[in-house]
């Protein structure tokens, strides 16, 4: 099977919108988030209509669009990342190799004419660190496998303060240990059969000025490791494989190594690419295509985490997705009652609420229309503020 990378798409790198853009003023980021009264907000970017999507999270995991997407000014929309106190969204534009910005309207909505930066070739995804105060982006384009990292300004602004050669190429996917000490990667090939070599999960130590220090393998995993997460801990770390289908579990040491946790890796259905650990670290969902092939079933799978990072089936996964339709990625609300399903290739977000156990319900009148069109990997995030009592 053939990993579905998008074509590159030519053309101006939207230099006019970088002299046009409008500035950012300080008292957005001093201000403060304000949530809305339904208890938090889900954005979706939109690779096939170049937009992204402000959702209100409403009762039982209930979605409604807060207006209309808007316009990142660039190409094949992505990876998306917000600042700890929810004020201001980062999106990468995969083939216009460029970053939106966008402030975050009081009521949780992105506000239109994003300021456009530039970034590597081929930007793919997007994670911040704990302290707010560093960005960091995966430029994955022929010749440019690197990490670019930006410090965030009080205004939102990223100040482009470094490049870091990775170990291999295609890098996707980032994620911070909570201490903000250690970076991992993960990776993806252009093509992933079961004979493919097998891949790593790179680290960056942290520096105190948000550069990185050189990059080190400390794990292999399967081909085509689209997707990373970590725990809320910082305890375990776990990647999927596309080819073979599986999710790999890892412990962190002091040290930020990595040591397989027993059963690992673990079965998983057919193209997971995205997956999000609770905040309570009890268990991990796990994007899948729903199946009706031979294939292991797919839709949103439920792992508990056990206490030594093995994950355990959890009783009704998987939870199905509309017409066998392929998650592409996943999020889970702040307070850990909501788990959302961004489907590839449509303009929906399916919904569920986390119940006893990892069990999910689906939403009332699930799935939600975005708006947009064909979100992909990395494409779905929850404002990460607390979310107001329902």
């Amino acid at each position: 099977m053939s990993i579905r990378m998008s074509t590159r798409v030519g053309g101006a790198l939207l230099a006019a919108a970088l002299l046009a853009a409008p500035s950012f003023a300080p008292a957005q980021a001093a201000a403060g988030p304000v949530l809305p009264p339904s208890g938090g907000v889900l954005y979706v970017t939109n690779a096939g209509s170049g937009d992204v999507s402000s959702l209100a999270i409403g009762p039982k995991g209930t979605l409604r669009l807060l207006g209309k997407p808007v316009s990142t000014g660039g190409e094949t929309p992505r990876g998306i990342a917000l600042t700890p106190d929810g004020a201001t969204a980062y999106v990468v534009n995969s083939d216009s190799d460029t970053l939106s910005v966008f402030r975050v309207g009081a009521q949780g909505a992105l506000q239109p004419d994003p300021r456009i930066v530039r970034t590597g070739d081929e930007p793919w995804g997007a994670t911040i660190s704990p302290n707010g105060r560093t960005l960091y982006v995966t430029n994955t384009g022929a010749g440019d496998a690197t990490i670019s990292a930006y410090r965030i300004g009080l205004d939102g602004t990223p100040i482009r303060i470094g490049d870091f050669k990775t170990t291999s190429d295609h890098p996707k996917q980032t994620v911070l240990s909570p201490d903000g000490r250690f970076l991992y990667l993960s990776y993806a090939d252009t093509d992933e059969t079961a004979d493919s070599p097998p891949r790593v999960i790179t680290r960056f130590a942290m520096r105190s000025d948000g550069t990185l220090g050189p990059a080190q393998d400390v794990a292999k995993v399967g081909p085509a490791n689209f997707g990373i997460a970590i725990s809320p801990n910082g305890a375990f770390v776990y990647v999927t494989s596309v080819e073979p289908q599986q999710v790999w579990g890892f412990r962190r040491g002091v040290d930020g190594s990595l040591t397989p946790v027993p059963g690992s890796p673990f079965p998983a259905a057919e193209f997971p690419v995205g997956l999000k650990v609770t905040p309570d670290g009890q268990h991990l969902y796990v994007a899948g295509q729903d199946s009706d092939t031979d294939s292991p079933p797919g839709g949103l799978l439920g792992f508990t985490i056990l206490p030594d990072g093995s994950l355990r089936p959890t009783a009704d996964s998987p939870a199905p997705t509309p017409d066998h339709a392929e998650v592409a990625a996943v999020a889970i609300t702040p307070d850990g009652r909501d788990v959302f399903a961004a489907i590839r290739d449509t303009n929906q977000v399916a919904a569920f609420e986390i119940g006893s156990g990892g069990a999910l319900k689906e939403a009332p009148n699930s799935p939600f229309a975005t708006g947009g069109l064909s979100p992909r990997s990395q494409s779905i995030a929850v404002r990460p503020v607390p979310a107001t009592p329902r």
